[in-house]
């Protein structure tokens, strides 16, 4: 590995608190630290995670405004504004992710540096997730990237099958975890009147309130637990807020269920929890798994796409169970069998930060 210092740029729609935005800000870090000149694009730049921004690392605002976020317009005035930057700053190397940016990534580059090297991470799987004119653009675009980064060994197949990417140009990087770091994060203080009771029981899931997290899922699952004395605490924020707090008083767990909003660090309520459970309907490779596996917890998850038994290789011994997509009682069922089979917390996988800065960069230099 050579150490010559470069131009990368990173691209993200905004900094909302997601997985995605999470690795990037991550990776733009640890590039920065390794001495190459970053900059970190959002075409707006909004959400929680712009307080994280790495003291290294340049934040631009494409500021694309007008028509409906994912729309035609919005859409062309990104490729313009992205187009204009490349144009001016000529970076090395470009990484883009999330569908929708990354085809606008590979339209702006076309336009505004042919010989600017882009690499495009793929955040999610293929399935039910786009529409067809979607899955249309990516097989016509896709293929033109230098490089697709794919989260898992089945994502990688099917950008290879269903997008027409040759197998040479697919890189397969799982999602780095800081380990060091979330643990020193998870030790930090927190104060809720739940955690002061001694035989308090507590599960936890983390996200955004969004469909593809499915809360309303875990939220009925949760409602058929036999086990009493077990509470919820759902960390995270979004749009369907108010629908699952009304669900929730629905189900009469309105004291059982705590909606905790956005926490710039999580990790304490999964240090504090027996069990973290995700309800997803998709995902690419989710960061939150992974993370409780470093802290030692213990997983119940939907079977989100195949990938989801991939879980078992990195959980280093600490118990992963999964349901089927949607199914409640299922979801019970496997969180009933984990709270009534208790694991002893300890480490899981280590660090995988650095070899992840080492991948991403190795992708980006070609």
């Amino acid at each position: 590995m050579n150490n010559i210092q470069r131009h990368l740029a990173l691209l993200l729609p905004e900094l909302e608190a997601g997985g995605a935005q999470r690795v990037m800000l991550s990776m733009a870090g640890g590039l920065a630290r390794r001495g190459h000149r970053v900059d970190l694009l959002v075409l707006a730049a909004t959400g929680p995670l712009r307080d994280e921004l790495p003291a290294a690392v340049r934040l631009v605002d494409l500021a694309v405004r007008g028509g409906d976020e994912g729309g035609t317009i919005f859409a062309l005035r990104a490729v313009a504004r992205l187009a204009g930057w490349l144009r001016h700053e000529r970076p090395a190397a470009l990484l883009s992710t999330i569908s929708g940016t990354n085809l606008a990534a590979v339209l702006a580059r076309a336009l505004g540096s042919p010989s600017t090297r882009l690499v495009l991470r793929e955040a999610v799987t293929l399935d039910n997730v786009v529409s067809p004119g979607r899955l249309r653009l990516m097989r016509w675009l896709y293929p033109r990237a230098d490089c697709v980064v794919a989260l898992s060994h089945h994502m990688a197949a099917q950008i290879n099958r269903s997008l027409g990417v040759p197998l040479p140009r697919i890189r397969r990087i799982a999602n780095p975890v800081d380990t060091a770091r979330i643990h020193d994060l998870a030790a930090r203080p927190l104060s809720h009147p739940w955690l002061m009771q001694p035989d308090a029981r507590l599960i936890v899931g983390v996200g955004r309130l969004i469909p593809q997290k499915d809360f309303a899922t875990l939220l009925r699952a949760f409602a058929r637990l036999p086990a009493a004395g077990v509470r919820l605490a759902i960390v995270g924020d979004g749009p369907e807020r108010s629908d699952l707090a009304r669900l929730a008083v629905e189900l009469g767990l309105s004291d059982a269920v705590l909606f905790v909003g956005f926490d710039a660090n999580p990790w304490r309520w999964m240090a504090r929890a027996e069990l973290l459970v995700s309800s997803s309907r998709w995902e690419g490779h989710p960061n939150v798994l992974l993370e409780a596996l470093a802290l030692g917890l213990p997983v119940v998850s939907t079977r989100y796409d195949p990938s989801a038994c991939e879980l078992g290789e990195l959980a280093g011994g600490i118990p992963v169970r999964l349901a089927e997509v949607g199914d409640v009682d299922g979801l019970s069922r496997q969180i009933a069998d984990a709270l009534a089979a208790p694991a002893a917390r300890h480490h899981g996988a280590p660090s995988s930060v650095e070899a992840g800065i080492t991948a991403y960069e190795d992708a980006l230099r070609g």
